[in-house]
């Protein structure tokens, strides 16, 4: 009896990417390593979570949970040893 692998998923998250800008520039052989990864798989729009946060909504694809469970709200966070505020980085999450 064989066992049957899992199929393998990459996720690209591009921060601001649109296709209404990619497209036509893949189209003009502009991005053809773009070009190469959507012609071997798929490509689509997706919704967003608002506010629209880089560092919130990189953290909710991540952890499959919204803001208010997983805390990353923006882009800093409190200090609590300096009582002022610190940027998001990997440590937060």
């Amino acid at each position: 009896m064989t066992t049957k692998r899992p199929k393998k998923v990459l996720l690209i998250g591009w921060d601001a990417a649109d296709w209404k800008v990619a497209a036509p520039m893949m189209d003009a052989g502009e991005m053809p390593n773009l070009t190469k990864l959507v012609s071997g798989g798929v490509m689509g729009n997706l919704s967003t979570l608002f506010p629209v946060l880089s560092p919130m909504l990189c953290t909710s694809i991540a952890t499959g949970k919204r803001a208010h469970k997983h805390g990353i709200h923006g882009f800093s966070e409190p200090d609590p040893g300096s009582g002022g505020v610190r940027p998001i980085t990997n440590l937060s999450r």
